[in-house]
């Protein structure tokens, strides 16, 4: 799993930065890239990700400095269980826990403006609702708002149509 950081998450991440090499197929290649982001919602840590090639998001509300030494567990278990919320088949779900069990996390610095303007534009979104609600981010379920990210087009550079990340992400995973 490649977990390209910006430098601000990167700095908060008690990780060195490893770029991988392991040589995948085109579809765990795309599978296996992330891009990640620290946001700060209503005074609190937040790390969201997005796949760079289906723009499936993932949210980690409130991480602490202990929960970041966790990274992978936090990301497997709002990962698989935000696909359960999104309605994904439960054979696709158990495809993604597999290629998630073993998996070792790598990190860099390598970014994506188009990926960063899709988490950009997903953690607009998430504030406006937070504040249109009047709820606290400790109040989020956190798995919902994951699946709840996901669902909106979205557009990829170099792509003519907008992608829908549940379907694509879904698509991904019954090619694996």
């Amino acid at each position: 799993m490649l977990i390209h950081c910006t430098k601000k998450l990167m700095a908060k991440l008690p990780f060195e930065e490893s770029p991988a090499v392991d040589y995948l197929s085109a579809p765990a290649q795309q599978f296996y890239n992330w891009h990640a982001n620290l946001i700060t919602i209503q005074r609190k840590q937040c790390v969201i990700l997005v796949n760079d090639a289906t723009r499936y998001a993932v949210f980690l509300p409130s991480m602490t400095k202990s929960e970041l030494k966790h990274f992978d567990y936090h990301f497997h278990d709002v990962f698989v269980n935000s696909l359960i919320k999104a309605g994904l088949d439960y054979p696709l779900i158990e495809v993604a826990a597999k290629h998630l069990h073993d998996t070792k996390f790598h990190y860099d610095t390598v970014c994506s403006r188009s990926v960063q303007g899709t988490m950009r534009l997903m953690t607009e979104d998430l504030n406006w609702s937070l504040y249109h609600n009047s709820q606290h981010i400790d109040d989020v379920a956190v798995y919902t708002t994951s699946a709840w990210l996901s669902d909106r087009p979205c557009n990829i550079k170099g792509v003519k149509d907008c992608i829908w990340p549940v379907k694509a992400m879904s698509d991904l995973l019954s090619q694996l």
